[in-house]
């Protein structure tokens, strides 16, 4: 988790967002593939284009007009980072389905609140305290990131990581209408398109087998 969230962060950095996002977005659709093929997963029609709609809405919610010029080797950190985001979504589904999901909840967990913790660090204000609004920002985010996080890998261990996977992979196209709606961002057709694909994919995901 650590190396991959360094390593798409990197490749952000480098190269323009509307060309990285479309290359890591499709990483549901490698674990969908890997959990079918290796897991005997089955799922039905209906979730199997609730997939599609889910890749196609990660890939396009991403793409931003005007972006600055490329930076160096950006494609290799982003290719890395779609085979590192599909394939450790897989690796969480094998490791949290035999013994449960207790052992990787508690790390991933204590991962985010180092990571919290640095960042609160390096901010400059003083930690722990919550007067400064950065502070308390970030300790409500990192609350709710550690929730998603339990949330997500107790769904693993439950469901099949084929259908659950891509229907998490959906949640931006929530938080791009929220956006759009509450803060009144700036909101391409493009990508109103992308919100209404993820939102149709989550329910049909959302389907019974």
């Amino acid at each position: 988790m650590a190396v991959t969230f360094g390593i798409t962060t990197e490749a952000l950095r480098r190269g323009p967002v509307g060309r990285v996002a479309p290359i890591t977005g499709p990483s549901p659709a490698l674990t969908a593939a890997l959990a079918l093929a290796l897991l005997g997963e089955r799922i039905s029609r209906p979730q199997a284009a609730g997939i599609v709609l889910a890749v196609a809405a990660a890939s396009l919610l991403g793409s931003r007009p005007g972006t600055r010029a490329d930076g160096p080797a950006w494609r290799p950190l982003a290719l890395t980072s779609l085979v590192l985001q599909g394939v450790g979504a897989f690796l969480a589904k094998v490791v949290v389905t035999p013994s449960g999901p207790a052992a990787l909840l508690v790390t991933s967990a204590s991962l985010q609140v180092v990571v919290g913790w640095f960042l609160l660090k390096r901010s400059g204000a003083p930690f722990p305290d919550l007067r400064p609004r950065l502070h308390r920002w970030t300790q409500l985010v990192l609350a709710l990131a550690a929730v998603a996080t339990i949330g997500y890998l107790w769904a693993l261990s439950e469901g099949p990581a084929a259908v659950i996977v891509p229907l998490v992979a959906t949640s931006p196209a929530l938080g791009g209408l929220i956006g759009a709606i509450v803060l009144k961002e700036r909101t391409t057709r493009a990508q109103y398109g992308a919100i209404l694909l993820g939102l149709v994919g989550a329910f049909l995901l959302a389907l019974p087998a």
